[in-house]
C-alpha cells in the first residue's frame, strides 16, 4: 500500500526535528587525557508532556481565545541542563561528556556539559519531548509541560596514569642519574665506556627497559666472560665533593643468582677511579650462594671484608658508601644498615685520591657457569648522607 503524501511529510519533519535536537545535545569531547576511562554517559532527563497546552516553541499555536501555551518555563533540561555540574574527567582523564537532560515543554536546547576529560565521545544527547498539541478553540490555555529534569552528569573519567619519572626529579644532589636519558641498548647520556679486559671487555653493558628501580630504564650488565666493560661518569664538576662524599646506588641481580662452581666469585658493582681504582661496592660470593661485602683495590693489598652473611636475590637493594680521601676513611651501608666491620679511617693502603670518575657495572674476575646479569639505578652523590628512600 502507498502511504499518503501528508503522512510522509509528517514523518520527514519529525525526523529532521529529532536530528536537530540530537545535534544540539551532543557535547564535544574534552582534551585528550592519558588512559582515563572512556565514554561517560550523560543521563536522559525526563521532560513532561504539555497536556493540551499550546506547544512551546514550535508547536502549533492554540486556537483563538487560548493564550499560546509557552510550554511552561522553557524546559531546558531543568535549569538549562549542562549535564549536571560540568564533568571534569579526573586529571585530564577521558571523562564522558555529559549530555543534557531531555528538554521539557518547549524542548529547550539541552546544553551538554563540557567535559575536560579525555577524548571519549560525549554521552548521548537527551531527547526532546513531544510538543503539546494546540488547545481546542476557545479552550483554556493548555497546562505547561513539567520541567524536564536535568540529565545526570556523565561519570568523570578516571585520570590516566602518569608516565613514570626517575628518582632524580626535583633533587639537588651534587650528582644524580636515574638512567632515563639515553636509548635502550646504548650508553647513558653523559657516560663513557670504562674498558675491561679479556674477551668480554667490549660487550654486555647498556641501558635496559627490562626493569627499573624508578622510571622506565636502568643500566644493565650481562656477560658470562671475565673482565666485562663498565661505564664511567666524570666527577670533575663536583670539586671538593669528589674526594669527600656520600654515595648511593640501587642494584638488582638476575634470577637465579650465579654461584661459583668452585672457590669464590668476586664481583665489583661500583668503584671510584683515581690514581687507582677503589672498589667501594664490592662482593665475594661462596659456593653456597652467601656473599660478603668488602673494600678492595686491584692488587688485593687492602683493605677490609665482612663475614658471609648476605645472599643475592631478585629484588632491588640499596648500597651506600662514604669516603674521605684526606683522612683515608670509608663507611658502608646495605639497605640502610651500616656494615661496621668494613669501615676504617687512616688506612693508607686504601690509596684514596681526589677521584676523577665513578664506574658502574658488574665486573667479575673468575669464570662463571652462566651469565651474570645485574641492573643498576638511581645513582646519587652528595655532601650529606642520601639514604635509601
Amino acid at each position: 500500500m502507498y502511504r499518503s503524501t501528508t503522512s510522509l511529510f509528517s514523518s520527514f519533519a519529525c525526523a529532521c526535528t529529532l536530528s536537530l535536537l540530537v545535534a544540539c545535545g551532543s557535547s564535544s569531547s574534552g582534551t585528550s587525557g592519558t588512559g582515563g576511562q572512556p565514554n561517560g554517559s550523560g543521563g536522559s532527563g525526563s521532560g513532561g508532556n504539555a497536556t493540551g497546552g499550546t506547544s512551546a516553541s514550535g508547536g502549533s499555536s492554540g486556537a483563538t481565545g487560548g493564550t499560546n501555551g509557552s510550554g511552561g518555563t522553557n524546559g531546558s533540561g531543568g535549569t538549562t541542563a549542562t549535564g549536571g555540574s560540568t564533568a571534569s574527567g579526573g586529571t585530564h582523564g577521558s571523562g564522558g561528556a555529559a549530555s543534557g537532560g531531555t528538554s521539557g515543554g518547549s524542548g529547550g536546547t539541552a546544553t551538554g556539559g563540557s567535559s575536560s576529560g579525555g577524548a571519549s565521545s560525549g554521552g548521548a544527547a537527551g531527547m526532546s519531548t513531544t510538543a503539546g498539541t494546540g488547545g481546542a478553540s476557545g479552550g483554556m490555555t493548555g497546562s505547561a509541560g513539567a520541567k524536564g529534569s536535568g540529565g545526570a552528569a556523565g561519570t568523570s573519567g578516571s585520570g590516566g596514569q602518569s608516565g613514570s619519572t626517575g628518582a632524580c626529579a626535583g633533587k639537588s644532589y651534587k650528582l644524580c642519574d636515574d638512567f632515563e636519558a639515553g636509548t635502550a641498548g646504548g650508553l647513558p647520556a653523559g657516560w663513557t665506556a670504562l674498558p675491561g679486559y679479556g674477551s668480554g671487555a667490549m660487550q654486555g653493558v647498556g641501558l635496559s627497559t627490562m626493569t627499573a628501580h624508578s622510571g622506565t630504564q636502568s643500566l644493565q650488565s650481562n656477560s658470562s666472560m671475565t673482565g666485562q666493560e663498565r661505564v664511567q661518569r666524570s666527577l670533575s664538576s663536583l670539586g671538593a665533593t669528589a674526594g669527600k662524599h656520600w654515595g648511593r646506588i640501587f642494584y638488582k641481580v638476575g634470577a637465579p643468582p650465579v654461584k661459583p662452581a668452585s672457590g669464590v666469585l668476586h664481583i665489583t658493582l661500583l668503584s671510584l677511579q683515581g690514581t687507582i681504582e677503589d672498589r667501594v661496592v664490592d662482593t665475594v660470593e661462596d659456593m653456597n650462594g652467601k656473599h660478603q661485602w668488602l673494600f678492595n683495590v686491584p692488587d688485593d693489598s687492602c683493605c677490609t671484608s665482612s663475614t658471609y652473611d648476605w645472599s643475592f636475590d631478585n629484588d632491588w637493594h640499596c648500597a651506600e658508601w662514604y669516603v674521605d680521601s684526606s683522612s683515608q676513611s670509608y663507611r658502608f651501608f646495605t639497605d640502610g644498615t651500616e656494615v661496621t666491620s668494613i669501615g676504617f679511617t687512616n688506612r693508607s693502603g686504601a690509596k684514596m685520591s681526589s677521584f676523577t670518575a665513578v664506574g658502574v657495572g658488574a665486573i667479575f674476575y673468575q669464570a662463571v657457569p652462566s651469565a651474570v646479569v645485574m641492573w643498576f639505578d638511581d645513582l646519587a652523590i652528595d655532601d650529606n648522607q642520601i639514604g635509601c628512600k
